[in-house]
């Protein structure tokens, strides 16, 4: 994997491209670290029909060995927590036991 500077360097010319070609807004963070997020976003800059956008996608596909990687995702993805954030969101506002600390922990 290339250093963070080389790294952030293409990030950042496929974000400003992508933004310029597409009108897309991707996540330069985000993309460093989920190599999934990496991947589909050089999908789509290959797809552009960018000559540009297509050699820095291939470059950072190189860079982040997005293609090797593909072996290193789980096969069976990991469940769901229960009783998260949006899940409080979906419950009813007033829960039949009464539960008083509903507002407390979450959105009114």
């Amino acid at each position: 994997m290339e250093s963070d500077s080389v790294l952030y360097g293409l990030l950042g010319r496929i974000h400003l491209l992508m933004r310029r070609v597409t009108n897309r807004i991707t996540d330069v963070e985000y993309m460093r670290t989920n190599k999934d997020y990496a991947r589909e976003i050089v999908r789509l800059a290959d797809a552009s029909g960018h000559d540009e956008l297509r050699e820095l996608a291939g470059r950072l596909r190189d860079a982040m060995d997005l293609d090797a990687a593909e072996a290193d995702t789980p096969s069976t993805p990991a469940p769901a927590p229960r009783n998260g954030f949006f899940e409080r969101l979906r419950s009813p506002a007033v829960s039949p036991e009464g539960d008083k600390d509903r507002y407390v922990r979450s959105l009114r």
